[in-house]
This record gives C-alpha cells, structure tokens and sequence, in this order.
C-alpha cells in the first residue's frame, strides 16, 4: 500500500526502511506500464509548491521539464518541497522526497542514490529526464554535506570557545 504523499515526505522510517518498502511496491507491479502508472498517481499526490511561491533560485536548471525543489535546513534535518510542469517527473519527485526528506544529513549522504536505478525506474526514463532527476539528487546530496560542513565547523568553533 502507498503512504499518502504527507506520509511520504514525512519519510517515516529510515531511508533502508523506505528503500525496501519502495522495492515492494514496484516489484509488484506489472512491467514498465505499472510502473508509469504507479508514478503519474505518486505525481498526482504530490502537494507540490504554490505557483506564487516557485522561485528561479529554487529551479533545477537542466531538466527536461520545469523543476523546483525547496531544500529547508532545520536543527540537524533537511525538509525538502519539490514541484515540477510534468506528471512524471512530479512522481519521480515523490519518491525522492519520501527518500531523502526529513532526514539528517549524514543520513542522506551514507545511502547512495541508486535505488530508482534499482526500481527499475531510472534506467527506463529518457535520458534527459533521468539526466533531471540525478541532478535533483545530487542538489540534495550537495544541501546535506554543506550542513554537514556547517555543522563542522559550528562543532570547532564551540570547542575553541570552551
């Protein structure tokens, strides 16, 4: 059963927990055509992002469609909002938001983002779809090792004052 798009980006359960749930629901769907289908719905859930509130700094430039994705740092989390012009692609968003947000960084960081590869999902999209979607994940990818570093350095800056 599919979690609700809240109960997606919420992302209950760790990223492994989520992983497995995620191979269970593709695997049992029906070829390429289920799995299309499951994505348009996922992409369909998804709340996405108040066309008011889409701003240029938030676009991920080079994806095939329109892409925005909101990376706010909370205390040791990232809570992501993304939202693109393409059902697809707004599905694809779905799953790497119930991935990746509410997490910590260093969670975010120890999971390589090979399971839509695994999904069966990645390696059927159009190149520059896929192209698309990699560089969302590597935004976030890059969004957690700047808080990481941040977080460092805050870390060494304490220890000097103490």
């Amino acid at each position: 059963m599919v979690a609700d798009v809240e109960g997606i980006a919420r992302g209950v359960g760790g990223i492994d927990a989520v992983v497995t749930e995620l191979e269970a629901e593709f695997a049992s769907l029906e070829g390429w055509s289920g799995r299309i289908s499951h994505l348009l719905s996922l992409g369909r859930s998804l709340p996405g992002i108040d066309p008011a509130g889409r701003r240029e700094a938030d676009r991920v430039h080079g994806c095939q469609s329109q892409v925005w994705l909101v990376i706010d740092e909370g205390p040791n989390i990232l809570r992501m909002s993304a939202d693109s012009d393409a059902l697809i692609m707004r599905g694809l968003l779905a799953i790497v938001l119930r991935l990746y947000s509410e997490r910590t960084p260093e969670e975010i960081l120890s999971h390589p983002p090979d399971v839509l590869d695994r999904l069966a999902v990645g390696r059927n999209l159009a190149p520059s779809r896929s192209n698309g979607l990699h560089l969302v994940v590597k935004r976030i990818r890059s969004a957690a090792a700047a808080a990481v570093e941040k977080s460092t350095v805050r870390g060494i800056v304490q220890d000097v004052r103490i």
